[in-house]
């Protein structure tokens, strides 16, 4: 007799989600994951090893980000419905405004600069060009090589060093 699986651990956030009712799920390495939300999915899809390594799961520490994003332009409305959106992500600690400033707190094991600004741009508002502009892309670049090597944390890899080698 096989035992029919009802729930499943979405491995980004910890949530227990409904098998027969998540619409989101991929296959990795032979194994089905179920997510609460595509936020969660996407997550997982960007660097599937970073939640399937085997880290302990009382091990795994936060990865705080604290990002000043400044704004070029947007209504009042637009701003509010945006810190609004935002703050309902997984993984947000915590938006605010401050004159032309979006501040936002969050882990990034949950949650990337790429998805706030996404969301950000996607609801009207405009993010400053310029020095501003490259210093986002410097952390969405720094961002995506602190996952790869929180991943890859045993093997002794990262961004400048392939993995070691086993004997």
């Amino acid at each position: 007799m096989t035992k029919t699986m009802t729930t499943s651990h979405d491995p980004v956030c910890g949530m227990d989600v409904e098998v027969a009712q998540s619409s989101h799920s991929t296959t990795y390495k032979g194994l089905v994951f179920h997510f609460c939300s595509p936020q969660c999915l996407e997550r997982f899809s960007e660097t599937p090893t970073l939640y399937t390594s085997g880290q302990r799961t009382a091990d795994i520490q936060p990865m705080l980000k604290r990002r000043k994003l400044r704004l070029a332009g947007g209504t009042p409305t637009d701003i509010q419905h945006v810190c609004q959106q935002i703050g309902e992500m997984m993984g947000i600690l915590s938006i605010s405004t401050e004159r032309d400033y979006l501040i936002v707190e969050y882990d990034l094991r949950q949650a990337t600069l790429v998805q706030i600004e996404a969301i950000a741009i996607s609801h009207g508002l405009q993010l400053k060009g310029g020095f501003h502009g490259f210093r986002r892309g410097l952390w969405k670049f720094t961002e995506s090589n602190e996952l790869q090597n929180a991943a890859h944390l045993g093997t002794g890899a990262c961004c400048s060093r392939p993995p070691a080698k086993i004997r």
